[in-house]
């Protein structure tokens, strides 16, 4: 008697998770964007002042400034966005094949656009 072996393939696993190259493309470059985030803030961490400005809807002065750890919420607000257009995107795509497609690009898309900020965040601090 012989029992039936799975083995686990990343590559079939990100073929049936998102079926589009155009939609795994975008969600690998997301992640590599959320994980350059997540090594500039480790590595400039220590040589940051205790306040960073972090609100910038606030009015000037210090109702800007967070504590340096607060950063990292960046990058989390990025994985978050992520993993829900993932999950919509999964869900959508007996629906349509448009909105996964526009749904990875976005998540690509929010990922650079928070990188952007964390770089004009850290420039601030080093003039």
């Amino acid at each position: 008697m012989t029992k039936n072996k799975q083995t686990f393939s990343i590559r079939e696993t990100a073929e049936i998770l998102v079926p589009d190259k155009l939609g795994r493309t975008s969600y690998l470059i997301a992640l590599m964007l959320i994980i350059i985030m997540l090594g500039l803030i480790t590595v400039l961490i220590v040589k940051m002042p205790p306040s960073v400005p972090l609100y910038f809807t606030l009015p000037w002065g210090e109702a800007r400034l967070a504590p340096k750890a607060m950063l990292y919420i960046l990058p989390a607000i990025s994985l978050v966005f992520l993993i829900f257009n993932l999950g919509l995107g999964r869900i959508s795509l007996k629906l349509s094949l448009l909105l996964p497609r526009v749904l990875a690009v976005a998540s690509a898309i929010i990922s650079g656009m928070l990188l952007i900020s964390l770089l004009g965040i850290i420039q601030s601090l080093i003039l």
